[in-house]
């Protein structure tokens, strides 16, 4: 079992009701485990009362930024900066601050500005991990965190992400016992295990979307999603369950995988599998989804074998009039170009590479020297975007989103919003119940400027699980419908065609 006898014990005590902890020490051992909820009010309070520790302030820091406490943590960044300059672990939390907002370049500075100082801040090759891995430097990440790992061991956010580089025996030794004595960083560790279990056991051997016949460039027609006559929400593909009726799928950028109403699952007759909660644009928090396995499934001219649905429970439609979301991380091991003015998706397979444990690093080949280097979270794929020449963050790609938007917290940085109760704005979660305008708002990103009178602005950041970094905005359909759009999800890259030239 991998956990620290301090670090074992200390979990234990506030897993027992009635037992708690004042000492300084005792404030840095639950920081250790990762539970901040618990940790910040122990590390106010040590801070409090030793105001020239630079290690508490820093630990603070960094669980005020896990826990996603903007304000507290800007305040707190700040006033670190001024008091403790040349602190290495001060340092290094404030790169944690300004990864967290999404100014990757900052973010990179001050990491290794505090390993320079000292090496052995580990805090400053775990900051590092994460934005290699964002960036798809992934052999590059992978040394960043062993690193890590070997300075501080007993740092349970950075064994977490330290174990799935173990060999799968070791791995499975070792994050059960892992995750059940870090709850608070696991919170559906039982729930995916066991819909894992569901899927390989209904999968019985066979490969997850395996592509019926070879793998070649393809050329897929889309058809346009619209609001009403003359306005567009998106472009779509024709999906089919098991050669059923063909389903109108709105390709989605913003969405990952394939998911649909409940009723084009029960219409294919396809099993339930598991349980898990799907998120997106809207106040009505997460919904519930299950998992099937489709023999059969095809995607315009493709068709593929063992295909994995997620489909949301209940009549409620996925978002809009459409019957699902394709998330364009079905296609990842092509590169992808989105021609909306043609309506044609264009489907160039990536050179094959052998599996590595080392991983790869990003690799830009020959055709890609005009791309953009893209933040790649999950299955979404970021921009880093200057608003107004002032505030730096990052811009989710979404095909599916019908408006380009900024994130009301970061469009106050550099200019006013104001209430709009004539907009609307509805996506997976729900309805937005707090729609803004801002009033000016010029965005730069991959070497392009707009100017955007009345901004759509809304909180973008109201998911209910933790959040790795916050998104700035979204490049919405009426800005990338401007672009012939290609993405490569391999290499984190992404290409902006602007053909509205004449």
């Amino acid at each position: 079992m991998y956990v620290s006898w301090p670090t074992f014990f200390f979990c234990l005590m506030y897993l027992i009701p009635g037992l708690h902890v004042e000492k300084t020490d005792d404030a840095l051992t639950v920081y250790k485990t990762g539970n901040y909820e618990a940790a910040i009010p122990l590390l106010e309070a040590a801070a409090t009362k030793a105001p020239k520790d630079p290690i508490l302030h820093a630990a603070l820091l960094s669980a005020l930024v896990y826990e996603g406490k903007v304000d507290e943590a800007s305040d707190a960044a700040d006033a670190d900066a001024a008091e403790f300059p040349d602190s290495p672990e001060v340092i290094a939390a404030c790169g944690e601050f300004a990864f967290y907002m999404g100014d990757m370049p900052e973010a990179e500075k001050l990491f290794k500005s505090a390993y320079k100082l000292k090496e052995q801040t580990a805090r400053a090759y775990y900051g590092l991990y994460r934005l290699f891995k964002a960036a798809s430097l992934y052999r590059t990440a992978r040394l960043a965190i062993l690193r890590a790992h070997e300075i501080d061991p007993d740092d349970a956010l950075i064994t977490r992400s330290w174990l799935p580089y173990l060999v799968p025996e070791k791995r499975k030794e070792l994050e059960p016992p892992f995750a059940a004595a870090h709850p608070w960083l696991y919170k559906h560790f039982e729930q995916e295990r066991d819909n894992e279990v569901e899927v390989v056991h209904e999968l019985n051997n066979r490969k997850l979307f395996e592509l019926d016949g070879p793998r070649a460039e393809s050329t897929l027609h889309l058809v346009p999603i619209l609001y009403g006559p003359g306005r567009i929400r998106g472009v779509g593909l024709q999906f089919k369950i098991n050669g059923g009726r063909p389903l109108r799928m709105l390709l989605d950028t913003g969405a990952s995988g394939i998911l649909v109403k409940e009723s084009a699952v029960d219409k294919a007759e396809l099993n339930h599998l598991g349980s898990s909660e799907a998120w997106g644009i809207g106040d009505g928090g997460t919904r519930k989804v299950f998992g099937s396995i489709a023999d059969i499934c095809e995607i315009g001219s493709l068709k593929y074998k063992a295909c994995l649905i997620r489909a949301t429970e209940g009549k409620r439609g996925v978002s809009g009039d459409e019957d699902g979301l394709l998330g364009a991380d079905v296609f990842s091991d092509y590169v992808i170009q989105i021609d909306f003015q043609n309506f044609l998706l264009h489907l160039t397979p990536l050179p094959p590479r052998p599996p590595t444990p080392q991983g790869y690093d990003r690799s830009i080949g020959p055709d890609e020297k005009d791309f953009t280097p893209a933040f790649r979270f999950g299955h979404a794929l970021f921009v880093t975007t200057v608003l107004n020449s002032k505030s730096r963050g990052l811009f989710l790609i979404d095909t599916g989103g019908g408006l380009p938007t900024v994130d009301t917290t970061f469009a106050r940085l550099s200019t006013k919003v104001r209430g709009n109760q004539f907009m609307h704005v509805r996506g997976v979660s729900g309805e937005v119940k707090e729609v803004f305008e801002a009033d000016k708002a010029v965005i730069e990103f991959a070497g392009f400027r707009q100017r955007n009178i009345g901004l759509t602005s809304f909180n973008l950041n109201n998911s209910p699980e933790h959040q790795e970094v916050r998104m700035a905005g979204i490049l919405g359909m009426p800005v990338l419908a401007l672009f012939r759009l290609t993405l490569d999800y391999r290499n984190g890259l992404v290409k902006f065609d602007y053909t509205l030239k004449h």
